[in-house]
């Protein structure tokens, strides 16, 4: 009886050591902002995957020093969210990364307007809720 609960306490503790506190790859920033222009859908995803980069009109940024009042960020597959999701001037809580979170790269028909960001790196939504 004791060495399967010193098995179990071990077998947790052990799990608990080497499980995954987050899953969202590279550094995880937080934005609240607004829709600045027209969003660009691309493409539905399916052979080739797409994205497209929504402009927002910075309210709040966590996680990074950024002077900008505007960040332009990678929204991938963006059909996957509900028709009329993404509303110019609309206010939206954004977390984003540093790193693509797939192992593949996207097609992004309007990537040049990540080059205003002047960013070293560039930023992937991860998750986007509609506040309103």
């Amino acid at each position: 009886m004791k060495q399967s609960l010193l098995t179990t306490f071990l077998l947790i503790i052990g799990l608990n050591a080497c499980s995954q506190k987050d899953s969202i790859r590279g550094n995880k920033f937080q934005l609240t902002g607004k829709i600045k222009t027209k969003v660009q859908m691309a493409p539905h995803c399916g052979t080739i995957a797409w994205g497209t980069v929504v402009d927002f009109d910075i309210i709040d940024l966590s996680g990074m020093s950024y002077v900008k009042k505007n960040i332009g960020i990678i929204v991938t597959c963006p059909e996957f969210y509900k028709e009329k999701f993404f509303e110019r001037g609309k206010t939206y809580q954004v977390v984003f990364s540093d790193t693509n979170q797939a192992d593949f790269g996207w097609a992004i028909p309007n990537k040049d307007l990540l080059k205003k960001n002047k960013l070293s790196f560039d930023p992937y939504a991860v998750s986007i809720k509609k506040l309103y």
